[in-house]
């Protein structure tokens, strides 16, 4: 027997990475199909064809028409077979069984070189006259697919313009819940499913509808036994459709969830590259990745499986058909009771009856990935944002002056306090740190300033009136941030300067710089101001892209500002430039700081104290050391590790200057 124990650990590691993919791979399979929601869903969303209807209509009769037109050439040879070829039948055919259409025809001659005119003029005449016609029928082909191509992209239009709409009117909770990835697969992937319903599916649905109605009622007129027997496949039809379809339906379903798990994954591993490749990470990704699109393809496989099977059906029950109709009718014409004409003609037509329902069948794996994709897009419109606006909320005239009160403040997810029972006034103009260890609520106090979250209990209240009567987008532009992982957007330098506020001209932007520090590293750029910097400014150093978020602050001129650990993890040029910046920005507004090294709020009018969600101290730096509480413990946890550090590389200097090392002595 073959020993593993040299193996285990790395066995057990392995099987622990599969089990997570295998659990993040199966979230798809757990969600219930709800056949009630995916009817209001596609109620809702055919609601956004109403406005294009007229151009769905139109497409729709020229479509029906297209299908309807080629019908006209087996007539005619029909007609030209039984009435004037004279082969039709044998003796005892009544002439009253002549159909409907030859009566027609009979009409049309009649009135054009009469009817006792020649054999060959006639037929000259009749497809002579079809020749004439046909040409129109690739100007319907062109407004059939112009006007169903134009109304879809308007839907489609409208849908993605509200569903971005709405999104970003969601709360940041919602952003912190759900991955980019997956947000952007029901914009992209999701939307496009449902365009693709529109395109070929939702005008083809109708189009084809209709044609089988009018070709069912030409089938009766030629031929009530005929037609019955055409019909008899339909029951069967329909049966094998609704079967199969809600097994794609909920196999689609399954994709579109397993798609989007896949998205989100590869957007977070993508925009943590640096990670990934820094830890030696990139064959554990690509193991996840390929568990995850294995998945992926288990689903995909077992939907196509489905949509064969019902094609496999739908066409072997229109294939018979035709042979049994033939069957029938031709006992008919041996018996007297119909044309080889006529029965040409029914033949021929078989095909355009049959055809629609062979292209519904085909239609229902993309009528079914569609009703899945337009359920999760509704799905998206179903959340409604936490932080909502009052019908009534106001502006005030002019700006406000910055005076913040925390009103016995509660604040928590699922019941769980974060915060608790916070009561703090803060004057306009005034600098205020807040400290604590890891975990007390200092960023999440800060993120319920502009409305980030909304408080559970209590009042946050702006120059007296509590921040939730105010307009969001009014009372949050008089508030600018400045964090410790500023997000930049792709585009040039100017774009995101701009950001903070769009119609500022080219002096204000460099006045703005100017104060952030910012203008020298700019102008030394390629193109300046016009620099293009990547995605989330990768082009640019962490110290530079942080001196486009103080300038992109100090243009936005803010009356309450937010600093949440803007100076960390910078060298010490970039933190010298930095904190003179944010010293000029913080000059008469009122400020919120968040540091973590105590050394860099001394400055400040009051420094609150926070722990477990409470506020536990506060005051100036001198005095809350006075009161050797936590904070004078967090004070002296820093020095006392700075002074370790400093003795470490004192120590070790000692120890390289006696190996009579000539860098050691240069360095000391």
């Amino acid at each position: 027997m073959l020993s593993t124990a040299g193996k285990p650990p790395n066995l057990r590691k392995a099987r622990k990475r599969d089990a997570i993919a295998d659990a993040i791979a199966r979230r798809a399979d757990e969600i219930e199909r709800d056949p009630k929601r995916e009817r209001q869903a596609m109620l809702r969303f055919l609601a956004y064809l109403k406005p294009s209807a007229h151009y769905f209509v139109i497409a729709s009769l020229c479509g029906v028409t297209i299908y309807l037109v080629p019908n006209l050439i087996p007539t005619a040879v029909g007609y030209v077979l039984d009435h004037i070829l004279g082969t039709g039948g044998s003796a005892s055919a009544s002439p009253a069984k002549a159909n409907a259409l030859f009566r027609m025809l009979d009409f049309y001659i009649a009135h054009t070189v009469g009817s006792g005119a020649s054999k060959a003029a006639r037929i000259q005449v009749l497809l002579g006259s079809l020749l004439v016609f046909l040409p129109f029928w690739g100007i319907l082909v062109f407004f059939r697919a112009y006007f169903a191509g134009i109304g879809g992209q308007r839907v489609i239009f409208k849908l993605r313009n509200d569903l971005y709409e709405h999104i970003q009117s969601l709360s940041l909770s919602y952003f912190q819940r759900e991955r980019s990835g997956s947000i952007v697969s029901r914009l992209t992937s999701d939307v496009a499913l449902a365009q693709n319903f529109i395109g070929n599916a939702c005008t083809n649905l109708w189009m084809d509808s209709l044609s089988i109605l009018i070709l069912g009622g030409f089938l009766l007129t030629l031929d009530r036994k005929l037609a019955l027997t055409a019909f008899a496949v339909l029951p069967l039809w329909i049966l094998s459709v609704r079967l199969f379809g809600q097994q794609i339906r909920k196999a689609s379903h399954a994709v579109q969830e397993g798609l989007s798990e896949m998205s989100g994954q590869v957007q977070e591993k993508m925009s943590g590259v640096t990670v990934v490749q820094a830890f030696a990470r990139e064959k554990r990704e690509v193991r996840l990745f390929h568990r995850l699109h294995r998945s992926l393809l288990v689903r995909q496989v077992t939907a196509v499986r489905l949509a064969s099977f019902n094609m496999a059906m739908s066409n072997l029950l229109t294939t018979i058909a035709p042979v049994i109709v033939v069957w029938v009718g031709a006992l008919e014409v041996l018996h007297g009771k119909l044309t080889p004409g006529t029965l040409l003609m029914f033949w021929a037509f078989l095909g355009t009856f049959y055809g629609p329902l062979q292209r519904i069948t085909d239609l229902a794996a993309v009528i079914s990935n569609a009703s899945a994709a337009i359920e999760r897009i509704f799905q998206i419109f179903d959340i409604c944002p936490e932080v909502k606006e009052k019908e009534n909320a106001i502006t005030l005239p002019g700006r406000i002056h910055g005076k913040v009160e925390f009103d016995h403040v509660w604040f928590g997810y699922d019941e769980n306090p974060i915060l608790k029972d916070i009561s703090l006034t803060i004057q306009p103009g005034e600098v205020v740190a807040f400290v604590g260890p890891s975990g007390a609520g200092k960023s999440t106090l800060i993120q319920l300033v502009p409305r980030l979250y909304d408080v559970t209990k209590g009042a946050i209240r702006v120059d007296g009136r509590d921040i939730r009567d105010f307009k969001k987008s009014w009372f949050r532009s008089f508030i600018g941030m400045v964090l410790q992982d500023n997000i930049l957007f792709t585009g040039s330098i100017r774009d995101n300067i701009l950001y903070g506020r769009p119609d500022a001209d080219d002096d204000a932007v460099v006045e703005a710089a100017i104060a952030g520090n910012a203008h020298d590293f700019i102008e030394s750029q390629a193109d300046g101001y016009d620099t293009e910097i990547g995605e989330r400014g990768t082009k640019l150093s962490g110290g530079q892209k942080q001196r486009i978020a103080i300038t992109r602050a100090f243009l936005r001129d803010p009356r309450i500002l937010i600093l949440d650990e803007a100076t960390s993890a910078l060298d010490s040029e970039s933190e010298r430039l930095i904190q003179a910046a944010l010293n000029r920005l913080m000059i008469g507004r009122t400020t919120l700081i968040i540091a973590h090294r105590l050394s860099t709020i001394l400055h400040a009018d009051k420094i609150v104290v926070m722990d477990k969600g409470r506020i536990v101290e506060q005051g100036k730096h001198a005095d809350l050391l006075a009161n050797g509480g936590l904070y004078y413990e967090l004070y002296k946890a820093q020095f006392e590790h700075a002074l370790s550090v400093h003795d470490a590389a004192k120590e070790i200097l000692n120890e390289e200057s006696d190996s009579s090392d000539p860098y050691a002595e240069h360095v000391r």
